[in-house]
């Protein structure tokens, strides 16, 4: 039984279906957003660093990878306390609502969550942004035909950035479950994927094949790699 059929067989039920879906690298990639970060970083060094104007132009298309030191390092930036610089201009604005308006969709992202919602499934965004990024992600998302800030819709974020991302996401699904019957996880992390398939194993769990993290897991028996969203529908 595909996830669609799932949902129409839990709403037969009289219970609620939800899909529970990370953002970042699962619905939108963020490269836009590092991208420009380092590209504005780059320009305060004009003058002070003999690379700063090949960066620039290579900054624009350069791929990016997960870990913001190995992208800042590509940039040809050896120095450490350059280095240093890098990581801490990206770190204070990779969340914040001027460059998160930059991201674009997964492939496949907007169609599979417009489809669960239109057969019933509550999509439950969780996702370990920080709270102070929810306009800006529900403005984001409107804009990319993303369902958000209506009926059938759930944004979880955190309150406090500083909680580690699996202690909050492992938090929130305690509750997330009583709110109806999950018939879909997805995660690119394949650890939270792992945590979502043990607290509910007779979901559909993916994780779906962008970046994530080093050093993450293996995928849980039972989970599965998909390439795009859509493909589990």
């Amino acid at each position: 039984m595909n996830v669609l059929a799932r949902v129409a067989a839990v709403r037969a039920t009289g219970r609620l279906p939800l899909a529970i879906l990370d953002i970042d690298l699962t619905l939108v990639d963020n490269a836009p957003r590092t991208r420009a970060i380092l590209g504005d970083w780059l320009l305060t060094l004009r003058g002070r660093w003999p690379g700063a104007e090949a960066a620039i132009a290579y900054a624009q298309t350069m791929p990016i990878v997960f870990g913001a030191a190995a992208n800042v390092r590509a940039l040809g930036v050896d120095d450490e306390a350059l280095l240093r610089e890098g990581l801490a201009f990206w770190w204070e604005r990779f969340f914040t609502a001027r460059y998160a308006t930059l991201d674009v969709p997964c492939p496949g992202a907007v169609g599979a969550a417009r489809d669960l919602a239109a057969a019933g499934a509550t999509l439950v965004y969780l996702t370990a942004r920080p709270s102070t990024l929810a306009d800006a992600t529900a403005s984001r998302f409107r804009e990319l035909g993303l369902p958000v800030a209506e009926v059938g819709t759930v944004l979880v974020m955190k309150d406090d950035p500083r909680e580690p991302d699996g202690a909050f996401k492992a938090r929130a699904l305690a509750w997330i479950g009583a709110l109806g019957e999950v018939v879909l996880c997805a995660d690119n992390e394949p650890g939270h994927v792992n945590a979502m398939h043990a607290a509910f194993p007779d979901a559909v769990s993916v994780r779906v094949a962008t970046r994530h993290s080093p050093g993450a897991p293996p995928l849980a028996a039972g989970a599965r790699v998909v390439e795009r969203l859509s493909d589990v529908l």
